[in-house]
């Protein structure tokens, strides 16, 4: 069974990034490849902005979800309309608006909602964290 895991908290204001990080990284170590992929949606694309600097005695959330990414081969993608909105941009959306530099960190990409609904078709259950 496939699943694809739905984000709308905020990094900052709720746990679903922790929870969703922890159900990920469980999922992925009793069935590998049950993630197909992570949609980042509303304030929860916050977790994508490479300049947020957390408290030295946080978690860095952004780089624990980097690196389960990597570890795991699993796409997390930002919704763009709420990350532009957000001032997160990657190097073509920046030349777009005409900016000076990107925020987009690595490892998450910009995507549409069509993203979601092919995730949405393709896998067996969505799970939602918010």
């Amino acid at each position: 069974m496939q699943y694809t895991l739905l984000i709308t908290g905020s990094p900052y204001q709720s746990k679903a990034c922790h929870s969703a990080l922890r159900f990920l990284n469980a999922a992925m170590k009793a069935y590998p490849d049950s993630i197909k992929g992570v949609f980042f949606y509303q304030d929860a694309v916050l977790i994508g902005n490479t300049l947020a600097q957390p408290p030295r005695d946080e978690i860095n959330l952004t780089q624990a979800w980097q690196a389960a990414a990597e570890q795991h081969k699993v796409p997390l993608y930002l919704c763009i309309a709420a990350a532009v909105r957000r001032g997160i941009v990657n190097k073509t959306e920046s030349q777009r608006y005409e900016l000076d530099q990107h925020s987009l960190a690595d490892g998450f990409q910009l995507e549409g909602l069509g993203t979601l609904v092919d995730l949405m078709n393709s896998t067996h259950k969505i799970i939602q964290f918010r």
